[in-house]
């Protein structure tokens, strides 16, 4: 009787060793010192305000023809979804001065907010392989899915939709 007991107990230790060994990795979650500016008036962002909202972040550069080629997708995506929850922000890599961007913005009927990221932010958002890159965050912070290169509209909408 002893004999079987131990024997139960070791054959459940193993199971439950073997499931721990197949767990799924930790969600991944944006650093809270992840920081921004204002391209406009050039004062930080307080990015704790963002939690509890689906956030889309489109890093871009006016510089990036297959930026400018999506950026009226992501304009109707802000247009249609903003009223439902979505926060679009887009994150301008260019290190030109700030007027110009604007009046690149202008140009392009973006109105959605326009950030230059912090010192430490794109390390943060690793691995950034490519300009556009645009990051769809859950309203905890998770990300939830990263677009590389120019987006697939269907595909961005079809994560908001399933998300908001």
């Amino acid at each position: 009787m002893a004999f079987s007991f131990f024997r139960n107990l070791l054959l459940s230790l193993l199971i439950l060793g073997l499931a721990s060994c197949r767990s799924t990795p930790p969600p991944l979650h944006l650093p809270p010192s992840l920081a921004f500016t204002d391209l406009a008036s050039g004062q930080p962002i307080d990015t704790t305000s963002l939690r509890g909202k689906l956030v889309l972040l489109n890093l871009w550069a006016a510089w990036s023809p297959a930026s400018a080629k999506e950026l009226p997708e992501l304009v109707s995506i802000h247009e249609k979804f903003s009223p439902r929850g979505l926060v679009v922000l887009g994150v301008c890599l260019d290190e030109a001065p700030a007027a110009g961007l604007l009046v690149f913005a202008e140009r392009h009927g973006i109105r959605y907010p326009l950030l230059r990221p912090g010192p430490q932010t794109l390390d943060q958002l690793e691995p950034l392989e490519t300009i556009p890159y645009t990051i769809l965050l859950s309203s905890e912070g998770k990300i939830l899915q990263r677009f590389r290169g120019p987006l697939k509209a269907s595909d961005l909408r079809s994560a908001i939709q399933k998300n908001l």
